[in-house]
């Protein structure tokens, strides 16, 4: 029967114990990363399908008033709505509409009041999807985000928008003392016209779990290359 003996080299260990100890640390922080996204979720979750509450006073961190379910009460600024570019329902191009809402405390917050297909993009083709009058408006707080680097420019006189620049959108809107983020409408259950409210969708990526079995992984594989490299059959 043979026999094999394990005898490590100097060089090779030397290489492989910090290329080890490299892959473990880098599964540890993923598994670390996934229990922080899961709790993340769950609080988002929480938020959106909380009752909503009275918008904030103060700023507070926009990560944690993300997806906070708020209602404001005001009056639509329908003359300063914007439209940006948006994919619908069934994947039929159109915009997002979004309109300034002068509230009652006198600060103004950008309201996504939701879809329109591209043949109605003009607001003098549809005046039956304008509000008028005190409205309270239920819906979801999102933060503004900055353009794709292959993305297009906003084009503010063309009123074209294609990333959410609350700011430049405010600037463009003419409105001063303004909440810094945007509210997405909750879509109402006996509204079936347009616009379309209520898209939201919570697109959290987490492939943390994934990552750290491809790392956990690459460390089993470099730990059986080091022994099949370092196990010798006895010579006899």
């Amino acid at each position: 029967m043979s026999s094999y003996t394990f005898k490590p080299r100097l060089w090779p260990t030397i290489i492989t114990l910090p290329i080890l100890v490299c892959l473990l640390l880098l599964g540890n922080w993923q598994v670390e990363r996934l229990d922080w996204k899961l709790d993340l979720i769950s609080k988002i979750e929480a938020r959106a399908t909380s009752e909503p509450v009275e918008l904030p006073q103060g700023m507070a961190d926009q990560d944690e008033l993300e997806y906070l379910h708020v209602t404001v009460t005001g009056r639509y600024d329908n003359a300063a709505e914007v439209t940006m570019y948006s994919v619908g329902p069934n994947g039929e191009p159109g915009y997002d509409l979004y309109a300034p809402l002068k509230l009652t405390d006198g600060r103004s917050i950008i309201i996504n009041r939701g879809w329109v297909p591209e043949q109605i993009k003009d607001q003098n083709v549809r005046p039956e999807t304008l509000v008028d009058g005190e409205v309270t408006i239920i819906g979801l707080l999102r933060k503004p985000w900055e353009k794709l680097w292959y993305g297009p420019e906003n084009d503010p006189a063309g009123n074209m928008w294609f990333y959410g620049d609350v700011n430049g959108m405010a600037m463009h809107m003419g409105i001063n003392a303004y909440f810094p983020m945007f509210l997405y409408a909750d879509k109402i259950d006996s509204d079936n016209g347009f616009p379309v409210a209520g898209r939201t969708e919570f697109n959290i990526v987490n492939n943390h779990l994934d990552y750290a079995m491809t790392w956990y992984g690459l460390s089993i594989v470099l730990i059986v290359i080091y022994l099949i490299a370092h196990i010798r059959k006895k010579e006899q």
